[in-house]
């Protein structure tokens, strides 16, 4: 009994622990492979837990208000050399933003060590956000966030305020859009960490246990394997970018 109630505490954490970092190793042309519900891909950790919920909900009510308008961001450390225009139009379409009908989706791109910030725009949203509207949002909201030190706050404020022209009438709901009463800037544990404890975890399993946790874990992957639909996280929409927007440095 005791073994198998220390079997089950030992499976929930690998599997917690391989939950949270499964995306961030999924990635191919150096665009990493969304994860989660598609409005919130915060790979740079820019994001408190509480900051990312809200935003979360702001795109959740932009999809439903703005006929499947979907407003995403995307943080990566780096973008491996490349120019955010193009990385930035890869991602979007890679992530399939907005509705098949209608491409009315947004991609908010920060790219940390290159200190480089774009608003890519679907070709169904041109019209209410036109380049030069779009350099005013970066203008006001990202950049004299982003040259404070504050990256979270310029994500919050930006998408709040891209939401709000993607509706077009009324404003998304939320108390806190600047993300000052979450200031935090941890998203969680870093991807190499959480290898680092899952591959002690395995270790100790192999040494004293005989690898007994880490079949058990498989077979309960197993069991999981192949259930879909329902309530879960929600992905892109089939859409694709018109290669309009704004890019800005910081």
């Amino acid at each position: 009994m005791k073994l198998l109630k220390a079997s089950s505490i030992f499976a929930l954490i690998v599997l917690f622990l391989l939950g949270g970092s499964a995306g961030a190793f999924a990635a191919d042309d150096k665009i990493p492979a969304p994860r989660g519900d598609i409005y919130v891909q915060d790979f740079a950790d820019v994001l408190s837990p509480a900051e990312e919920q809200q935003l979360i909900g702001w795109g959740r009510q932009i999809e439903d208000r703005a006929n499947g308008a979907q407003v995403a961001v995307l943080t990566v450390p780096s973008m491996g050399g490349r120019d955010i225009e193009g990385y930035a139009n890869e991602a979007f379409r890679k992530y399939k933003l907005g509705s098949a009908q209608e491409d009315n989706g947004v991609l908010i791109v920060l790219a940390m060590e290159e200190r480089k910030v774009r608003i890519e725009v679907g070709y169904g949203l041109e019209g209410v956000l036109p380049d030069g509207k779009v350099g005013r949002i970066l203008d006001t909201y990202a950049i004299p966030a982003l040259k404070a030190g504050n990256p979270n706050q310029a994500v919050m404020k930006t998408y709040q305020a891209v939401g709000n022209e993607a509706i077009g009438e009324g404003t998304v709901d939320g108390s806190n859009p600047s993300g000052e009463a979450d200031s935090a800037q941890s998203g969680g544990l870093p991807d190499w960490l959480v290898m680092m404890i899952v591959v002690g975890l395995l270790i100790i399993d192999w040494v004293f246990f005989r690898g007994t946790f880490t079949f058990l874990i498989l077979s309960m992957i197993g069991r999981g394997g192949g259930g879909g639909g329902g309530g879960g996280p929600r992905g892109g929409g089939g859409g694709s970018s018109g290669g309009g927007g704004a890019s800005r440095g910081w």
